[in-house]
């Protein structure tokens, strides 16, 4: 009996090793896909402690790594950053510290500013209409940002009056 379990427990790595081989994943992330395929707890946890201790399987350095994406590419807010973390299955504490670490690479008022001149497409705010100012506010706060860095960044640019 104790041959099959560790057969068993074998294939778990295998197939977790696989997963990983396509991209990375948060151990939360592995724990959910193996449980699908019907492995037990005792088997996912073995599997997943294996593949920490070879260093394949880090969810500080898949956060960050995941972070440090969504900011640059994405251009996402850290309220967005943390949501997608969150869904990840990476804890609080990581995620803070890897939006933290991809704030030092761009800046979210950094982000915040391309992402507003992208969207105006070399208008100034005060060249758009009332109603395009609050479609802009509310695509900007869709993709992660504070109000405050949304309301700051239309007062420097000029583009809020008394509304």
């Amino acid at each position: 009996m104790r041959e099959k379990s560790s057969r068993k427990a074998q294939k778990a790595e295998e197939k977790a090793l696989h997963l990983l081989a396509r991209r990375d994943h948060s151990r939360e992330e592995l724990r959910r896909k193996l449980q699908v395929r019907a492995f037990t707890p005792e088997e996912i946890e073995k599997a997943l402690g294996w593949l920490e201790e070879r260093g394949m399987l880090d969810d500080f350095r898949y956060a960050q790594k995941l972070a440090i994406s969504l900011t640059r590419e994405k251009l996402l807010g850290p309220q967005r950053v943390s949501q997608k973390l969150y869904q990840k299955g990476i804890p609080a504490e990581l995620a803070k510290e890897a939006i933290e670490k991809a704030d030092e690479l761009l800046a979210a008022r950094e982000r915040l500013g391309i992402a507003m001149r992208m969207k105006l497409k070399g208008r100034s705010l005060e060249q758009i209409f009332p109603d395009e100012r609050t479609k802009l506010a509310r695509y900007l706060r869709q993709r992660g940002f504070s109000w405050e860095d949304i309301w700051e960044a239309f007062h420097e640019t000029g583009g809020l009056t008394e509304e």
